[in-house]
């Protein structure tokens, strides 16, 4: 077989399995796959509390949540045309689209609401005030998860350190500052505490975010 022949024939071979049916028909697939999951990427932030906020992005064709305040990901896998779920952590996400068809909100653990807002958007900060040690004082003890177990992970103690309160969560020490006499920011104001006092000027509770209530312990 002549030269010129043998490298038309490998031309020929290599072009066939370039060109494979079954391939372009993947990378089609591939291609619609993620045509169909643009409109959910972009930013959230969640409603109870405006300065906390995760990225819905997109790796290897598929949903990745990130929570930047952590930057922890966790990614998902479409079950329905607006629905995901995460296996490991076993819940779900629920998109919501307008009457345009754009993306505007995302449900999580079916109780989480996040508000769809502009990739740039960024809050403005709120501003912190300074507390006496006799005023800080009143917020220290020991504070336990309302419908918790009891375990480690539903305790956390406060107490007063260089002039402001720092709780401790299992591992973890997280400065709080006061932006009000009974509301607390951590120092990126991720998460807000606000506190409930009884008549008696007695500290009774702590709510995190809006959501999770923590009891002080007598």
């Amino acid at each position: 077989m002549k030269k010129h022949s043998v490298a038309l024939f490998i031309l020929l071979l290599l072009a066939s399995q370039l060109f494979s049916p079954g391939k372009l028909f993947a990378q089609t697939a591939r291609a619609d796959s993620i045509a169909q999951l643009k409109p959910f990427v972009g930013k959230y932030q969640f409603t109870n509390n405006k300065m906390v906020f995760l990225q819905i992005m997109l790796q290897d064709g598929h949903l990745v949540l990130r929570q930047l305040w952590d930057k922890k990901e966790i990614p998902f896998r479409q079950t329905s045309a607006l629905e995901f779920y995460n296996d490991e952590h076993q819940f779900p996400l629920k998109f919501t689209k307008s009457s345009t068809g754009e993306i505007t909100q995302v449900l999580a653990f079916n109780r989480d609401l996040w508000n769809r807002v502009a990739d740039d958007y960024t809050p403005p900060m709120k501003r912190t005030i300074q507390l006496t040690n006799g005023q800080l004082k009143a917020f220290e003890g020991r504070y336990e998860l309302k419908g918790g177990d009891g375990d480690a992970d539903d305790i956390a103690d406060i107490t007063v350190v260089d002039g402001h309160l720092s709780i401790k969560h299992e591992q973890d020490v997280t400065s709080l500052l006061p932006v009000s006499d009974l509301e607390f920011v951590t120092e990126d104001q991720s998460f807000d505490v606000i506190f409930t006092k009884a008549s008696d000027g007695s500290v009774t509770q702590a709510v995190v975010n809006n959501k999770d209530v923590w009891l002080k312990d007598k």
